[in-house]
This record gives structure tokens, C-alpha cells and sequence, in this order.
């Protein structure tokens, strides 16, 4: 294992001549009473370098989200068209239980090639799911012990460590399994163990974080396995900046320019060398 402050070192910085496009991201996620799910994840996106958010929350008719993320309407099964334009794909934080969504969830993992991270909701589509045949090897899961469960149909033993890296060898992709201490797991036996957070995480809407950072990660670049550890490390750290008590999720992405500044992300010397 690295260096947990090592960990933000392979996330690509963006070049002097980047433009918005070259690391967009699409989060399609919310459904009604859960949009607050979706614009959590889309705004920890724009604050963790994705040049470009979409947010799309199915068949949504208004959708009140930051001003510079773009919104457009998408179905209930997830017909998409122009997906490749995109670097990463945060797809499933409260996006419902819906069979017609579940159903779009798994065409659109059959389809597509684009980096995706799949959480919340969006994991309830995957038991008995073809997963080796149909996805990109830079997809990431990032299920709770309960969504595990109901991928795997089985429990997380004591072993944590195996039981993530057995489900990303069984899957061909990236498993971050949250808990105290969040392990990622790669399909080619790579382990991380994050240590970085507290109880203050345990606050609703905190994974839709996650996510958004992890996609913009994606998009910048970055490996699944790369995205997934570094994410949840700076997830953590952002605790080092907000108060000791009373957090809640939609406090965690305003200090997140602050911390990738502090961990050498885009930094103008990084940038000159």
C-alpha cells in the first residue's frame, strides 16, 4: 500500500490548455424526492475538476441544480445518445428501485466504454449481472456491507480485504467497500485500505460526495483503482476542515478546491515542470 498522502499523486492534473470537455462528466442519478442526491453528487464534481457536469435525473420535468451544471431529461430507460463525449459517468445515487431504471442501469453498462463509478441505488440493479462481458475495466463499485450483500448474496466476512477483492475479481472492476476503513480492491489483486474520516461521514447524502469526487477523477484520468482510493482518501481529509460537530453533506464539497490545492492537485508548479 502507498503512502496515504501519496494517494493524490495520481490524479492527472489538468493542463494549462485543458479545455471543459476533456474532463466532463455526466451524473445520472435522483429521482423525485431524492434529487438532493444527484446535485450532491454533481457539485462535488465540479469541485474536484470536472471541466464540464451534465445531470440528469430520469424523467425529472424540473430540476433545480447549481447554476453551472447543465441539465438535460432523460427517460426512465436511460436512453442515452451521446455518452462517449464524456470522461466519466457517476451513475445511481438515488436514482430509485424502479424496474424500468433498473433496467436502463444495466443497458447502459452493456453499452457504454466510458468510465463509470456505480453506487447508491444504482448497485440494486447488479445481482446475477454479466458483469465480466459487459463492462469497462474501469468501472467502480462502491457498495456499503448491505449493497454487497445484494450484489454477492452474501455477507462481508471479517475479512474485509478478501471479500472486496473476490467480488472485484469476480466482476473484472474496481470495488471500493465502505466502512471505518474503506478497502479498495482491484480485479488484478491491487488492495488499499483508507483510513481517512470519522463518524462525521456517517451523515445522509456523504457516499453522493464520494461519488462526484470519484467521477471527476475518472474524468481527469484517472485508473479506476487510482480514483477510487484517492477519492476516498481526500473524502476523509475534508473533515480537517470543517467543524467537529453538527456536518452535513452538503457542507463537504466547499473545502474540496482548498484540500487538492494542499495536496498538490493542478498546482501551478506541478503544472510548469
Amino acid at each position: 500500500m502507498r503512502d496515504q498522502s501519496e494517494l493524490l499523486k495520481s490524479i492527472p492534473s489538468r493542463p494549462l490548455d485543458a479545455h471543459k470537455w476533456q474532463s466532463a462528466c455526466w451524473v445520472i442519478a435522483g429521482s423525485p424526492g431524492m434529487e438532493g442526491a444527484a446535485i450532491l453528487s454533481a457539485r462535488a464534481a465540479q469541485r474536484s475538476g470536472a471541466g464540464y457536469v451534465r445531470l440528469s435525473i430520469p424523467n425529472a420535468e424540473f430540476v433545480e441544480a447549481p447554476l453551472e451544471v447543465v441539465v438535460t431529461r432523460i427517460e426512465k430507460d436511460l436512453q442515452v445518445e451521446d455518452e462517449e463525449r464524456f470522461a466519466s459517468l457517476v451513475l445511481g445515487p438515488g436514482i430509485g428501485s424502479d424496474p424500468l431504471v433498473m433496467k436502463g442501469v444495466r443497458r447502459l453498462l452493456q453499452k457504454t466504454r466510458t468510465p463509470v463509478i456505480i453506487d447508491g441505488d444504482g448497485l440494486k440493479a447488479l445481482r446475477n449481472f454479466s458483469f465480466k462481458k459487459e463492462v469497462s475495466a474501469s468501472t467502480v463499485l462502491t457498495p456499503h456491507d448491505g449493497e454487497f450483500e445484494s450484489i454477492t448474496g452474501k455477507k462481508v466476512t471479517k475479512d474485509r480485504e478478501q471479500s472486496a477483492l473476490r467480488l472485484a475479481e469476480t466482476v473484472g472492476a474496481v470495488v471500493l467497500l465502505k466502512g471505518p476503513t474503506t478497502v479498495v480492491a482491484s480485479s488484478e489483486g491491487q488492495i488499499e485500505k483508507i483510513k481517512a474520516g470519522d463518524q462525521r461521514l456517517a451523515t445522509a447524502g456523504s457516499g453522493d460526495v464520494l461519488s462526484g469526487i470519484i467521477g471527476a477523477f475518472l474524468a481527469r484520468g484517472a485508473t479506476g483503482f487510482d480514483a477510487a482510493s484517492a477519492g476516498a482518501f481526500i473524502h476523509g481529509e475534508l473533515l480537517s476542515e470543517l467543524p467537529k460537530t453538527g456536518v452535513v453533506a452538503g457542507d463537504l464539497d466547499e473545502p474540496l478546491p482548498r484540500l487538492l490545492e494542499r495536496f498538490g492537485v493542478d498546482s501551478q508548479k506541478e503544472n510548469d515542470e
